[in-house]
């Protein structure tokens, strides 16, 4: 322990940390990525949003177990969704430095906030195999890495459950989806999955992991090809749900 403290005062003189954030100096403290301040400012999400579409109830909303008012006779081809927080503030700067900053080593913490989740414990132990949400190869390979295939693994030493990595597949390089509506993300995502080897997950019960849910376009396409492909169900986790 005493090593340790020396070593991180020797590193701060030619490294200074500062807080992801809010840019405070890190230097006095024994945080690496955020300051205690920002840690505190997740907005996590409770256990009163939709568990199946993740809406967070409104005045008017009627949750049940079969869904709320936002989603009521909607197919949506997921069967559950779990969001651990909202996609806004410290959350968003988290994600933005880990996608977009190829600051790969985030998702460890990342990782320790989805282990925060309980409905998590209630439904892993009841999944067969987790599977993340594909990148094109060519953006995979610009980025090095599928945020979603690290969380995943995450999930993975944690719950000891199989992942089942590039049978789920993305076959078309698709354009962003950040600047479309949402019937122009479901045209531009349709058909843009296969199932590789569907014998591997027909009967069996999927984990389908995503970093952000925003119209939910995206995963409930990725959720129908393995439905089409003989998945009994798809429980989907996402880190972060945006406030629409």
């Amino acid at each position: 322990m005493i090593f340790d403290n020396y070593l991180h005062a020797f590193l701060d003189l030619f490294y200074p940390r500062s807080c992801l954030h809010c840019k405070r100096n890190l230097n006095n403290s024994c945080e690496f990525y955020l300051c205690n301040d920002c840690k505190g400012q997740i907005s996590y999400l409770d256990n009163t949003q939709c568990i199946r579409c993740g809406a967070v109830p409104g005045p008017y909303t009627v949750l049940s177990t079969k869904g709320c008012s936002a989603c009521k006779g909607k197919y949506l081809h997921f069967d559950t969704i779990v969001a651990v927080a909202y996609y806004e503030g410290v959350m968003r700067t988290l994600l933005h430095a880990f996608k977009y900053g190829r600051q790969r080593f985030l998702f460890m913490m990342l990782n320790d906030i989805i282990l925060q989740n309980k409905k998590l414990y209630d439904i892993v132990p009841e999944i067969d195999i987790i599977v993340p949400v594909p990148l094109y190869w060519l953006k995979n390979f610009h980025r090095g890495f599928n945020q979603s295939e690290l969380l995943s693994k995450g999930i993975q030493r944690h719950f000891l459950k199989p992942v089942s990595i590039n049978n789920l597949y993305r076959i078309r390089n698709t354009s962003s989806q950040t600047q479309l509506s949402k019937t122009q993300r479901q045209v531009n995502i349709h058909d843009a999955f296969i199932v590789k080897h569907t014998k591997q997950l027909r009967g069996k019960k999927i984990l389908l992991v995503d970093d952000v849910l925003t119209t939910g376009v995206t995963a409930a396409e990725c959720s129908k090809k393995l439905k089409e492909a003989g998945v009994q169900s798809v429980h989907l986790l996402v880190l972060a749900i945006a406030i629409l």
